[in-house]
């Protein structure tokens, strides 16, 4: 049986929508791991930060 054009046009829709929501998601694990990284660059062992002068 066929589906008319309305539910082609909802599925087709749906489908964007979840392709989009997948996107955001392997957007915002790879931004996830690069802020992860740049705090751990950013303390030094002694837990102080590279930007502060030491004394």
């Amino acid at each position: 049986m066929h589906q008319s054009r309305k539910e082609q046009g909802m599925e087709r829709t749906a489908r964007r929508l979840i392709h989009a929501d997948r996107r955001e998601a392997l957007i915002w694990s790879q931004l996830e791991g690069d802020i992860e990284a740049a705090e751990e660059w950013a303390l030094t062992p002694m837990g102080t930060k590279h930007d502060q002068p030491s004394e």
